[in-house]
């Protein structure tokens, strides 16, 4: 019997500091598959729903690590692809300003649909416009919105590479 506690013990251990070691870093630039997880919120990067139309808007939501949360990022393209739909991660419509509509578009590598990610600070900052990616409002609800900003670092803007 005290053995199976301390075997529990041990695994709620190591299954908490795994926790504690990936909330807590930011975006890793390295490329394969994995979560965006904002800082502010704890919640991940994803196309709410499944969606896999175009100009379908992105959000965020609890992590599951569903497809639908499943991006992968290529450090010589820019590219974020979702690996459910296989569409990129875009600036919708080219637009430039703050709180621009950020989602998925078929993959063309055009400027708005290329990311910058920067691992010191965990910002992933658009190569069109200059904005950074945030979650609209500092909001920790589930599907809020994912625009464009304005980079400042605010931890909207920061993301972990899970």
């Amino acid at each position: 019997m005290l053995a199976n506690f301390r075997r529990l013990a041990a695994a709620v251990i190591v299954v908490s500091a795994a926790v504690l070691a990936t909330t807590a870093a930011p975006a890793s630039a390295a490329n394969g598959r994995s979560l965006f997880g904002n800082v502010n919120s704890g919640k991940c990067l994803e196309m709410p729903y499944s969606w896999t139309h175009d100009l379908a808007p992105a959000g965020q939501y609890g992590c599951h690590g569903g497809p639908n949360q499943q991006w992968y990022y290529s450090t010589s393209t820019g590219l974020i692809q979702n690996q459910n739909s296989g569409k990129c991660l875009e600036v919708m419509y080219w637009h430039n300003w703050d709180g621009a509509a950020v989602g998925q578009y078929a993959c063309h590598g055009g400027a708005n649909q290329q990311w910058n990610m920067a691992p010191s600070t965990g910002l992933i900052q658009n190569r069109f416009s200059g904005k950074c990616l945030e979650v609209y409002g500092w909001s920790t609800a589930d599907f809020a919105a994912v625009v464009q900003w304005t980079c400042h670092g605010g931890r909207n803007q920061v993301w972990s590479w899970r």
